[in-house]
C-alpha cells in the first residue's frame, strides 16, 4: 500500500567532441549494448556504493535481473534517516518502538531499463513512494559511471514523462487540491493533522477546461478560483485528470525541479502494482514516447523470459 508515482527519463548518446556528433543507438554504442553495459555495472554496486550520505538516503540493491529480452529490472530498497524518533501505530496513537539517528526505515522501490533493438533512444522508468526514489540515485551514479567509460560517446538524460504528450493533446476534465486536515481542537495546537480534504473542480457538463488552464495551475490565485476557496496551505498537492484516445489518467503535477507531470500508479489505498502490471505500463509509456520520434516498441522486448517473481 502506499501511493506511487512513475518517472521516466530518456537516454540518447552522440559523440564526444564533436561540432556536429553523430548519434549512436543504444544497442550498438560502438559495438555495445547499453543493456549489457548497464547490467554489468549494476551488478558491481554495493551498498557503499549506492548509499547517499549528503542527502542521508540508504539505497540498496535488493535484485537485477533480465526481465525481458530487451528489458532490466532492479529492485530497490529506500529511506531517509538522520534524526532519532519514535515509531507510532497510527491507528492507536501509540509509540511501538524506537529509531536512532542513524536508523532508516525503508521502503521497497523499482525501475526499469528499456533499451530497443532499434532507434537513437532508451528509456529509464522508476517508481517514487513516500519512502523515496531509489531509481533516482541509480540513475545518477550511472551517469557518473558512463561520462568516464569512454571517450568516444556521451549520454544525455533528460526527464520525460507521458504526461508530456497528454498534456499536448490530451483534454482536462477534473482538478483536484489534497490538504492536510487539521484539528479543531485548540488543545491540539495548529500543527496536528486530522485528515486529507480534497478540493475538486470540473468543468460544467458536456463542457472542458480550456486547454491553458494546465499550464496556468501552479499560479495560486488561479487554482483558488477554480476550486472556490479563498485560503490554501502551501504543503499542498495538485493532481489532474485527464483524458486522451478514449482514455482517462490521474497525474500529479511536479514542483519546480521535479518532472512537470508524473503519473499515478496506484492511489494510498490501493495496492501496489504486481511486477508484471507495473512492466506492461511502463511499456505502454515507452511505445507513446517511442512514437513521438518516430520508431516503435515491439511487444515481445518486453515480454518476460521467465514467471516474474511473486507472481
Amino acid at each position: 500500500m502506499g501511493r506511487r508515482v512513475l518517472t521516466v527519463y530518456e537516454l540518447s548518446f552522440h559523440e564526444k567532441f564533436k561540432h556536429k556528433p553523430a548519434s549512436f543507438a543504444p544497442a550498438d554504442l560502438d559495438g555495445e549494448d547499453l543493456l549489457d553495459i548497464f547490467e554489468t555495472w549494476v551488478a558491481s554496486l554495493t551498498p557503499a556504493n549506492t548509499h547517499n550520505e549528503d542527502r542521508q538516503t540508504w539505497v540498496s540493491i535488493a535484485d537485477a535481473s533480465r526481465y525481458a529480452p530487451r528489458v532490466l529490472l532492479l529492485d530497490l530498497h529506500v529511506g531517509a534517516y538522520g534524526e532519532a524518533g519514535e515509531l507510532v501505530d497510527v491507528d492507536t496513537g501509540e509509540p511501538v518502538g524506537t529509531i536512532d539517528d542513524n536508523h532508516a526505515p525503508t521502503g521497497s522501490n523499482r525501475a526499469l531499463l528499456f533499451v530497443p533493438e532499434t532507434g537513437e533512444r532508451a528509456y529509464f522508468l522508476s517508481e517514487e513512494s513516500s519512502r523515496g526514489q531509489a531509481g533516482g540515485r541509480i540513475r545518477e551514479l550511472f551517469r557518473s559511471y558512463f561520462s568516464k567509460y569512454t571517450d568516444k560517446i556521451t549520454m544525455v538524460m533528460s526527464a520525460v514523462t507521458e504526461g508530456e504528450v497528454w498534456a499536448e493533446a490530451a483534454h482536462l476534465t477534473e482538478v483536484e487540491v489534497r490538504v492536510e486536515g487539521r484539528s479543531v481542537d485548540v488543545a491540539d495546537g495548529p500543527d496536528v493533522k486530522v485528515g486529507r480534504v480534497s478540493y475538486v473542480a470540473r468543468p460544467e457538463r458536456r463542457k472542458r477546461f480550456p486547454g491553458k488552464l494546465l499550464k496556468r495551475l501552479k499560479d495560486e490565485k488561479v487554482l483558488k478560483r477554480i476550486i472556490a476557496v479563498d485560503d490554501l496551505p502551501q504543503d499542498r498537492t495538485i493532481w489532474v485528470t485527464m483524458e486522451h484516445d478514449g482514455r482517462t489518467k490521474k497525474f500529479e503535477l511536479g514542483t519546480e525541479g521535479a518532472p512537470a507531470i508524473r503519473e499515478l500508479l496506484n492511489a494510498p489505498s490501493e495496492p501496489t502494482l504486481e511486477t508484471g502490471e507495473l512492466v506492461s505500463r511502463c511499456a505502454d509509456r515507452v511505445t507513446g514516447l517511442c512514437k513521438r520520434h518516430h520508431t516503435s516498441w515491439d511487444a515481445s522486448w518486453s515480454r518476460p523470459t521467465k514467471q516474474p517473481r511473486g507472481e
